[in-house]
């Protein structure tokens, strides 16, 4: 019997997916707990529209993503921490940069966007942090920390 797949069925196929499985098996178990719909020409026409609205709402997150990458790459952000000639005093947070890009820039990003494991590494001068937006879309973000100047 053929069906049409509503969730991931382990060894059986992906969502929207269209098998082959036999009827018990279809009747009894994909269909009884709604992992399935029997492929007729009425749920194929349904499938057809559910994926060509998935493949808009795509377009339009990749779109969305590409134009935060562009807004991304124009920005150098510039930050002063305490320093004792090489050795920094503090970092700059996740949330730093955040508020920072919300409150200049009226840019919004999420923290898990950030690598974690190129902020830990920043030291006075310019560096590059890639932002990951959206599935293999990503942005380098430059940042600039300079060293606090002290009154004499």
């Amino acid at each position: 019997m053929k069906v049409i797949l509503l969730k991931d069925v382990k060894g059986v196929g992906k969502i929207h997916q269209v098998v082959d499985v036999k009827d018990g098996y279809a009747k009894n178990y994909l269909i009884r707990n709604k992992l399935a719909v029997v492929s007729t020409t009425q749920a194929q026409q349904t499938l057809d529209k559910d994926l060509n609205l998935l493949a808009q709402q795509e377009e339009i997150k990749i779109k969305a993503a590409n134009e935060l990458k562009s807004k991304l790459e124009l920005i150098n952000l510039e930050f002063t921490l305490k320093s004792n000639r090489d050795n920094v005093f503090g970092s700059v947070s996740h949330k730093m940069i955040i508020d920072e890009l919300k409150d200049k820039y009226q840019v919004s990003i999420d923290k898990f966007m950030i690598g974690n494991h190129e902020m830990k590494t920043l030291s006075l001068g310019r560096h590059v942090l890639t932002i990951n937006i959206y599935k293999q879309i990503k942005a380098n973000l430059s940042i600039n920390i300079r060293e606090e100047q002290h009154g004499l």
